[in-house]
């Protein structure tokens, strides 16, 4: 099964041409983004601790049939996975939640799984959380190539730069082992 996301629904967490809005100032990398979400114990900026909450922004996106190309529409969807989806120190919770974006509500639920393989083959759309050490990522699982082998037969839509690939290619490119091992937790999202 392809890819279910297009690439209308990626987020690249890093990008600065998302602005508050009526502004010019780029949120993504504002070290404020958090407070203003009301995240008051959080630290840091979207681009570099928001894979979590970029790969929820882009479930919403495609729930609510909604376009990146609209860049209130990517800041709206990771308001809503920030406020949302994570705890006062803007970690993820893994609690559904419903997004409200103009006058869509998105109903998110997150359902903690034992294996993505099956969910993938079945054609779910699945988060997963890649941790080595002190190394943690999260991306989406939203393909499968049975053609492929290993974790090359995952087809993964990462906010790291807001891409699709593999799941061998985000492994390395984050500098993880290519292992069942660095994947610590499952979730399959409708």
């Amino acid at each position: 099964m392809p890819h279910k996301l297009s690439s209308t629904h990626l987020i690249n967490q890093g990008d600065t041409s998302i602005y508050y809005p009526g502004t010019s100032t780029s949120a993504f990398t504002d070290s404020n983004f958090y407070k203003k979400c009301g995240k008051t114990a959080a630290g840091g900026d979207i681009k570099q601790y928001g894979c979590a909450i970029c790969a929820l922004g882009m479930f919403i996106l495609y729930k609510g049939g909604l376009s990146n190309t609209t860049k209130s529409n990517v800041y709206y969807a990771v308001v809503e996975a920030t406020t949302k989806g994570t705890n006062n120190a803007a970690d993820f919770t893994a609690s559904g939640f419903t997004a409200k974006i103009g006058s869509q509500s998105i109903g998110v639920t997150i359902t903690p799984i034992a294996d993505v393989s099956v969910e993938a083959e079945k054609g779910s759309i699945c988060m997963m959380r890649l941790k080595q050490g002190s190394n943690s990522h999260y991306v989406i699982v939203d393909g499968h190539n049975s053609s492929a082998s290993n974790f090359d037969k995952y087809l993964v839509c990462d906010p790291d730069g807001g891409v699709q690939k593999t799941l061998t290619a985000t492994m390395q490119k984050r500098g993880f082992s290519v292992s069942a091992s660095v994947i610590t937790e499952r979730y399959k999202l409708s």
